[in-house]
This record gives structure tokens, sequence and C-alpha cells, in this order.
């Protein structure tokens, strides 16, 4: 006897080779989802056309594209961290991050993710899934182990000289040599402060055999090589606990100077930006850096210990 195969349920055409689909619906709490709109969103990986944005209308029965990301992304990985912030791999070894202007005055820009983040890894990511390695804490930030990605991280701000870390998505991922790593989202002000510490480490610590650290991590792929934009290299920044106690003064003098670490910082590395920050939370509140005029060694010691405690 020969069976019949029925469809079920809808389905969506206009892909090439689709190996992923991530939604947040399964991860959604009945008080307090992450979706304000009650939409019900996934995206799709594709191997050769990048990362698209679907909704299903239950209504109609029907799954619609809303957006996707016209770049000719070979999709290794997936995760959905926000339902309008996207995170994913290629086979360049490289991460990028999608974001859907909902909020744009023309149909052209609603249709288009932008490409609001590139880093070179320098590894094949083949999963990723939202998660910690560290058990939760109520101590800096939300370090729920099953990222909730909606609710507010506590805020980053100065109590005395204490740098407060403030933490939104986290994500776990594996690569194909065998690496397990964190991606954690960064509250605007923490990627600030964290940003001016990456580059004072550049312009300060001599890498070894003189090669350029920021250059590794340009994105690169199919001929085109562009600037890491907003990432933050977490082993280079805990790489300054290793420094001895001169070095670590050169590098917080050059961030005395530099003065960047007190802006809101949106991931592309300007200020006061209305768009929601990279992987992050919404985030709203004034800028609270600004009522410290200079930081000291142990101000840093102690971000950076903070972060290095949360995978």
């Amino acid at each position: 006897e020969i069976g019949e195969l029925k469809l079920v349920g809808a389905g969506h055409h206009g892909h090439m080779i689709s190996l992923y689909c991530k939604s947040l619906a399964d991860s959604r709490s009945t008080k307090g989802g992450s979706n304000s709109s009650g939409k019900q969103l996934a995206i799709v990986g594709d191997l050769m056309r990048s990362i698209s944005l679907v909704e299903y209308l239950p209504k109609h029965q029907v799954i619609e594209e809303l957006a996707r990301d016209y770049n000719a992304n070979f999709c290794t990985s997936i995760e959905m961290l926000t339902d309008n912030i996207y995170l994913g791999s290629e086979n360049f070894a490289n991460l990028f991050v999608l974001r859907h202007n909902v909020e744009a005055p023309s149909e052209e820009a609603r249709v288009r993710l932008d490409t609001i983040g590139e880093y070179h890894l320098g590894e094949m990511i083949n999963t990723m899934k939202l998660g910690s390695l560290v058990m939760p804490s109520g101590a800096g930030g939300n370090s729920s182990a099953k990222a909730d990605t909606k609710s507010k991280p506590d805020k980053s701000s100065l109590e005395g000289n204490t740098i407060e870390v403030a933490i939104g998505s986290q994500t776990l991922f594996g690569t194909v040599d065998g690496t397990i790593g964190s991606i954690l989202g960064l509250g605007g002000s923490t990627f600030a402060f964290l940003g001016c510490l990456q580059r004072a480490i550049f312009a300060i610590v001599r890498p070894v055999g003189d090669l350029s650290h920021e250059r590794h991590r340009h994105y690169e792929a199919d001929g085109r090589v562009r600037p890491s934009r907003g990432f933050i290299d977490g082993d280079l920044i805990e790489s300054f606990l290793d420094l001895n106690r001169p070095t670590m003064e050169r590098i917080v003098k050059w961030m005395n100077d530099d003065g960047r670490w007190r802006i809101r910082d949106d991931g592309s590395g300007l200020s006061g930006q209305s768009q929601q920050n990279l992987m992050d939370t919404d985030e709203s509140e004034a800028n609270d850096f600004t009522a410290q005029t200079s930081l000291s060694v142990e101000d840093v010691l102690t971000a950076v210990e903070e972060i290095s405690m949360l995978h």
C-alpha cells in the first residue's frame, strides 16, 4: 500500500537552500514576552541568500516575508536575539548582525535588513543557541541562562568610581574546530566603555610579531574587506588583567585623554542614536557616564573582572 503525503500547515517559497529557522516564540513566557506587537516572527537562514524575516498570519494560515538581507552571505548558523536584531555566521568565518528597521519611513527600507555589525571570528560556527555558561545571578545585569531578550538589563551607571556592566542577550556558539564561545549583548554605555578600552589596548600594547590584531578582526569575504564594527573582542579586553601595572596606567591614561568612554554608543561608533543598540534590549536611559571626569586603573580592573565572570 502506497501512502499519501499531505501538506500540513503553511509554507513559504523563494529560498535556495534553507537550513535554519529560528524564532523567539518558544522562549517567551506569558508574562512579559519579547514581542509587544503580538506578531509571530521567525528568521530563515539560507545557505546562499543570507537571512530573511518572515511572519506567520494565523488568520489566513500563510507565512509572509517581511524583509531580507540582500547580501550574499552563505549562512552556517543564525540566532534571533530580539524581534528586530539577528545574529548570523557565514562560511568565511565571519559574524554579522542584522537589524529590521520597522520604523523606516519608506517601504523600500522596511523590506531590507540593515547590517549593523561585522566581525571576523576566525573559526566557522555551525551552531548557536540563546543561553549562558554561568548560573543565573542577580549581579551584573541580566545573567539569565535562558536569555529573555525583552527584559530590561540593569542600568549602566556609576556609583562612586564603580562601573556597572549592563548585559542584554546572551548567546552560545560552537565551531567546527570544537570551540565553545559566548556572545553578550551590551548596553550602549557599556559598549562605549569597552570600545574605548579596546582602542587603547590597540594603541598601547605591542602585538606579537607586530601583527595587527585590529586588522585580523576585519570582516573579509569574497574579496570584500571592511573594518570590524559593532563588536568588542572579549579575549582582548580580558588580556588587560594580565598586563603589568605601568602598562595598565598608560592604557587608562589613553582612555581618559580619548574621552569617548563617556558616551552612549549604538554599536557603530556614534553617540546619541535613536535606533536600537546592537544586540541590546530596549535601553533608553540617558548617559550616566558624564558624571565622572576620569577613570582609575581600579575602575577598569573591576569592570573587566565583572565581564570575565559572565561566561
